[in-house]
Order: structure tokens, then sequence, then C-alpha cells
């Protein structure tokens, strides 16, 4: 395998997919209304109350709706491109909640197959057969911001990738609503559309760091009684390491109910390599 393939793999891991059942995706898309982000105020929201009318701060609270699943099928394309790397490969996902997450890349025969589980990301390089692994701590190393598998998971079906705590702050605005979270000093502003409620785009900004990561969603659907978004944009830069845009286009996505395989095993012979530079 190529360091571009090695690569790709390695930066796939950001962010992944949707889910839907065993069809093509040529459904009616959802008219998903997505303004563009804008900075606004933060002011608190002031109400009357008819006790002593006097005036008092009410803070602001919106439900999240969340996609529910056990297991997930994808076929997809990934897109990648940075200063180094232009490349689009074929890839399929297969995803266990809360437990694995499966891909194998294959272009004409499997070249490359990842094995991401709560604590590791491990990969084969089966046309040179070698295998890598890299702890999530490595990975938010590379990346410049903490990456878990539970975000992994929220993100590849459109769910809020942090959870929710009530120093969040809310926004309902004409436009959007959106969520404000700050983790160790990282802000992360998720926005959401008016009508469906639906999680469209997050912005995850480290100034100490000057790392920034933006996710779109996009081409909403609706599958198995639950809107999913069919592409997926991520745009990465962070001082002194990657700057890219990836890009997820699925062309077949699955809820399913019955067992699939999540085959990874390292063959005798394999050599442990270290990880490419992205």
């Amino acid at each position: 395998m190529t360091i571009k393939l090695k690569s790709i793999v390695f930066l796939a891991l950001i962010a992944f997919l949707s889910s839907c059942r065993a069809h093509k995706m040529k459904k009616k898309a959802i008219d998903i209304v997505t303004n563009e982000p804008k900075a606004v105020e933060k002011d608190s929201v002031k109400v009357d109350t008819m006790a002593n009318f006097t005036k008092k701060e009410e803070k602001i609270y919106f439900e999240v709706p969340q996609i529910d699943f056990d297991k997930l099928k994808i076929k997809s394309k990934i897109s990648l491109n940075t200063e180094k790397i232009k490349q689009s490969i074929p890839a399929t996902i297969h995803v266990k909640k809360d437990s694995v997450i499966w891909i194998s890349i294959a272009i004409g025969l499997e070249a490359a197959r990842a094995n991401i589980d709560k604590d590791t990301i491990a990969l084969l390089d089966r046309l040179n057969r070698n295998y890598y692994k890299m702890s999530f701590s490595e990975l938010s190393s590379k990346l410049g911001f903490n990456v878990n598998y539970q975000m992994l998971q929220s993100l590849l079906i459109g769910n809020l990738p942090i959870g929710k705590s009530e120093a969040d702050s809310y926004q309902v605005l004409d436009e959007f609503n959106s969520i404000t979270q700050n983790r160790s000093g990282v802000i992360i502003t998720n926005y959401f559309e008016k009508i469906k409620g639906k999680l469209y785009s997050i912005l995850a900004k480290d100034d100490i760091k000057n790392a920034q990561l933006r996710i779109d969603y996009k081409n909403f659907i609706t599958e198995n009684d639950q809107i999913v978004p069919s592409n997926i944009s991520l745009t990465i830069s962070a001082e002194n390491s990657i700057k890219a845009n990836i890009d997820f286009e699925h062309s077949k996505l699955d809820f399913l109910d019955r067992n699939i395989r999540f085959p990874f095993n390292i063959p005798k012979g394999y050599t442990k390599s270290e990880i490419p530079n992205f």
C-alpha cells in the first residue's frame, strides 16, 4: 500500500458516516434549511414574571434528536485532499454500537482493513504485509484535538459528538439553534436547523493550539423513520500539523437488526511498522 492509502485510512477515522437500509441511495431528499452560521451575541433571554413584576434570566434549553441503531453497514467513497495527498477510495464500514468500527478498503482486491475499538485503532496493509497500531491519545496528538471512540461513533450518524453539560450555552435564533460547549479550552459550537432539529454543522476551535475542525452534514434523507445525512464534509487545520479536507459520499447504507461480521486478525509474517505521517 502506498503512503497515500495508509494516510487516508487514518485521517478518515476522525469522523464517519451515516446509516440507512439495504438499497441504493435514490431517496427523496429531506429539506433541511441550513443557514450559514454567523457570529452571534450570547445574550440571555429575559421574561417578565407575574409574581414580582421583575425581570429574571431564564436559561434556554431544547431537546436534540438522536439517531438510534444497533448495527450499521455502509458503502462509501472517501475523498481526501491535503498538501501531499489527493485521492478517493471506496470503503465498506461495519459498526456495532458502543463496540467496534470496522473498515475494508478494496480496489479490486482488498488493500487495507482497519479495526477501531474503544482503546485502539489497528490497520492491516495487505499489499505490503505490514500492520499499524495507534491509541486514541496518539491520534489526538496528531490531529490537535481530543478524539475517542464515542465521538467517532456519534459523528458518523450525525449525533451530538460531545455529551451535554449544564454549563453548555444554548441559543434559539431566527436562522438556527446552537449549543456551545467548552471542553478543556476547546470551544465546540453545534448548529441545528430550526424545523427538524437536525445537527448540520460543527465548529471546534482550540485557540491556544491554533487548531480548528469543521464538520458539515449534507443531503439528508429519511431511512428507518429517522433523518440521516448521506454526505459528510470535514475540514481540519492545525498549526505545524495537517491541513486536510475529507468528504464521505455514501452509495448504500443499512440499518441492521441481524449479525454482521467484523473479521480482523494480524496474520503471521506481518511486520509492525511506524504510523505514516499525514
